[in-house]
């Protein structure tokens, strides 16, 4: 089975980053990561990569945007659920994310590509499945329910935010990330070019690439922990207002889900 992350770019300029993860109910290991931009680049890579076989697909980007002002039910859910953690959601409206996209909503546009790709869009994952389906993520809540966090990681580009601070953070995220390999489910990030690279030093367009990187390894790793564990994940919205599907804490469970 295979597993794919997508952290997609608001707009088809900038880059995204892409992950595929090989697992089974064992385990699983990075079968590779790069860096794309427009959205045929994005299913090229797809279909190289996974061709005919079973895979999910996470997408870290707002795929049901009914919305033209505001945000989105789920939106306002997982900030709800996940606010003392500082990862609550942005809010995802038409107007803001059109402005972004030639007045189109990138996701809606992309995962429609995936249906005519052979991939159903759906959030709903049962245990050890074997399907094709794409679905949307957001890595700041997952992150703090997989980890077990106590607040978000602040590796990101923010104004204020001094460049040694956001090497230290992404020094965090990168041990997270070799600390699954004694998860459940179990997964092995190697040690390629990903971990251990020398960030201090880079210049920011070098540092957000290996940021798009490391967040779709991630996405990828979010669709697999769904597919073993769905019982510890929740899909918050619906797929008419628009949903995230993402782990969630043990205290949440039982929390109303769509709105």
């Amino acid at each position: 089975m295979l597993f794919v992350g997508i952290d997609l770019a608001w707009s088809a300029k900038n880059n995204t980053g892409l992950a595929v993860i090989e697992g089974d109910e064992r385990g699983a290991k990075l079968a590779g990561a790069g860096i794309t931009i427009s959205d045929d680049s994005i299913l090229d890579y797809v279909r190289k990569n996974v061709g005919s076989a079973a895979a999910l697909v996470a997408i870290d980007a707002p795929l049901v945007v009914p919305n033209k002002a505001g945000r989105r039910p789920a939106d306002t859910l997982v900030s709800e659920l996940f606010r003392k953690y500082d990862a609550g959601a942005y809010p995802a409206n038409r107007t803001r994310l059109g402005a972004w996209c030639n007045g189109k909503v990138r996701g809606e546009e992309l995962v429609v590509k995936f249906e005519r790709a052979g991939f159903s869009h759906s959030p709903y994952i049962k245990r050890f499945e074997h399907s094709r389906k794409a679905f949307e993520v957001y890595p700041h809540p997952a992150m703090v329910a997989v980890f077990e966090l106590n607040h978000i990681l602040r590796y990101k580009s923010k104004p204020g935010r001094e460049s040694g601070f956001r090497v230290r953070e992404f020094a965090k995220y990168e041990q997270l990330l070799k600390g699954l390999s004694k998860a459940n489910p179990r997964f092995d990030v190697g040690k390629g070019l990903l971990l251990g690279k020398k960030l201090s030093g880079l210049s920011t367009s070098e540092m957000k690439r290996h940021e798009d990187m490391l967040d779709a390894v991630f996405c990828a790793y979010t669709a697999y922990y769904c597919w073993a564990r769905p019982e510890k994940c929740a899909v918050l919205g619906s797929m008419k207002g628009g949903y995230i599907l993402t782990p969630v804490l043990d205290s949440m469970h039982g929390t109303q889900t769509t709105l």
